[in-house]
């Protein structure tokens, strides 16, 4: 549910060739045999996100900060997914960003349904990275996420959660929350050319349906999803081996407090 870019790497998949604006290939690699990079395009009002193949089926007591984003004023229209860092804000992937963002959905496990629904009141991209921060008109005093102030360490075991596609193409996101385990391999770049968290999955991998979904690390926000390697076709039983790019919290942190007052601990 996006517009997608093509990421594909001509020397060790570091070398960036020009983006296509196209449907993504079954099996994209680099001439070394690696996937590329699914990057979904900064748009006004298409349809996209990304979600979790793999991994397993949970309630939003596991992650009671988890938000979906929404493309319309009745919270059904889910495009994305976000975290509450504080009453009136939560934080969510810049390529979500669109005149069409109407409202955000809190406190359910369930894909547009059950829990409040809070219009969106200012959106705030990052000047750089692959963040936005969305202000609420109406406070919603639920549980939030601390945000991290150190870059978590190579090996470092995550968590990734979002709703969404169940695999690669299936056309249709998840109706329950999902969640899946990952670890943190290194620094790496995000969509906007911002430093990320890059993740190796473990037992699920982030696909369409979970843009700006919460990487967390010892209970606390380390990245938003920015980008996730393509899976080959027929997607594969084990979702393990393939890697994930999240914009890094803080890295972004000192940007983040001056617009919304949340600091990082």
């Amino acid at each position: 549910m996006k517009i997608a870019k093509i990421l594909a790497a001509a020397a060790a998949g570091a070398a960036l060739l020009a983006p296509v604006l196209c449907a993504l290939p079954a099996q994209a690699t680099t001439a070394q045999g690696v996937p590329v990079k699914e990057v979904p395009a900064p748009h006004d009002g298409g349809t996209f996100s990304r979600d979790i193949a793999g991994g397993g089926t949970t309630t939003v007591s596991a992650a009671p900060f988890a938000a979906q984003v929404s493309f319309d004023a009745a919270g059904t229209n889910v495009q994305c997914t976000g975290s509450l860092i504080a009453a009136s804000w939560v934080i969510t992937a810049k390529h979500c960003n669109s005149t069409s963002l109407r409202s955000v959905r809190l406190g359910t496990s369930y894909l547009g349904a059950g829990g409040a629904v809070r219009k969106v009141a200012g959106r705030y991209p990052a000047p750089a990275g692959d963040v936005l921060l969305l202000k609420l008109a109406t406070p919603y005093y639920g549980s939030y996420v601390g945000l991290s102030g150190s870059f978590p360490a190579t090996g470092t075991t995550a968590r990734v959660y979002g709703w969404g596609y169940q695999s690669k193409g299936s056309g249709a996101m998840s109706y329950y929350l999902k969640a899946a385990d990952v670890s943190v391999v290194w620094q790496g770049v995000d969509n906007y050319g911002g430093p990320s968290v890059r993740t190796r999955s473990e037992s699920g991998h982030t696909l369409d349906g979970d843009s700006g979904g919460p990487l967390v690390v010892n209970g606390k926000l380390a990245g938003v999803l920015s980008t996730s390697d393509i899976l080959p076709a027929p997607n594969p039983s084990s979702y393990t081996g393939y890697y994930n790019d999240h914009a890094s919290v803080v890295r972004n942190l000192a940007w983040i407090t001056s617009v919304s007052g949340v600091r990082g601990s």
